[in-house]
């Protein structure tokens, strides 16, 4: 049984909005706006709409704003699944959580300038953030799922790894920019290669950049299973972004921590994580909410 069109749409426009709202953040983060409208929230400067007298403050109030529009469209998505998709438990049991975590990122958000933007509590909000986007990719393969998914056991697994390692390094790299030790280790890819990492802010940097070439690796090694699995698209694809991934690290260090290379470098890390993701529900029929009528006869399983 197929999911309503409206149902499939709103789970891209839900995907594509937090996307954008991870990237605003990160416009946030890198113009010093976080604190824009003071150590204040919901309200901004102690008022619903405060005049708008200086860049960081726009910055950060359409930032909530953004967020806003996130936690409508997911509201507007479990809506639907509630009442049209109530026969599919898999995606009822997805939108509601979504919606639940929306709910706890915009808390959390609140906290973070309630006790101005602490490191840890600032990174934790981004990882919740993005685990929120993982939610919604998750919920968005589903829903668009194909009608005989082909199993693959170790490319399921392969994928899996690597969405892991994905996340990992991407709230690591949120770790390094609150933790302002972006240029840590200004040249690239390392200043010696046995740097002191007793020093915090290099120690952070130089892992950061370990971490990415374990992704790298095994990003490689899943496409190298998925394109042999038949998902080729979906292989070679996730080697290219992790490659532009990687240049645009580089660039955001060679920049000095140019904002929209930045915000670029952001967005290369959640379409090779969206990618992997979609990878990991495809190649695993078991995670599937609409088995084929036909049974497994078509994969060769008496």
């Amino acid at each position: 049984m197929q999911t309503s069109a409206i149902f499939r749409r709103l789970s891209i426009i839900a995907v594509v909005i937090t996307f954008g709202h991870l990237l605003f953040g990160n416009i946030v983060s890198g113009t010093d706006s976080g604190m824009g409208c003071g150590p204040h929230w919901p309200l901004c400067r102690g008022q619903l709409f405060p005049p708008l007298t200086d860049s960081a403050l726009v910055i950060e109030l359409f930032h909530r704003l953004f967020a806003l529009l996130v936690g409508v469209s997911i509201l507007a998505l479990a809506g639907v699944a509630w009442r049209r998709e109530r026969d599919k438990p898999t995606l009822l049991w997805l939108a509601t959580a979504s919606l639940l975590l929306v709910i706890i990122v915009g808390i959390f958000g609140g906290i973070t300038v309630l006790l101005e933007l602490p490191q840890a509590v600032s990174t934790a909000h981004f990882g919740l953030g993005v685990l929120l986007f993982s939610l919604l990719v998750v919920l968005a393969a589903k829903a668009h799922a194909p009608a005989f998914p082909r199993a693959s056991a170790s490319t399921h697994r392969w994928a899996l790894a690597s969405v892991i390692v994905i996340y990992l390094q991407a709230v690591l790299g949120a770790y390094v920019r609150h933790s302002q030790a972006g240029l840590a280790l200004p040249l690239w890819p390392f200043l010696t290669f046995f740097p002191n990492l007793a020093i915090s802010p290099i120690a952070h940097q130089w892992s950061h950049r370990l971490l990415a070439l374990i992704v790298l690796g095994v990003v490689a090694l899943t496409a190298a299973r998925a394109i042999k699995s038949g998902y080729t698209a979906l292989g070679v694809s996730s080697v290219a972004l992790v490659l532009i991934q990687i240049a645009l690290g580089v660039l955001t260090v060679w920049s000095l921590l140019n904002s929209i290379i930045a915000m670029l470098h952001l967005a290369g890390a959640l379409g090779v994580l969206g990618v992997q993701i979609v990878l990991t529900v495809q190649s695993w029929p078991a995670l599937t909410p609409f088995p084929s009528p036909v049974g497994d006869y078509g994969r060769g399983v008496p």
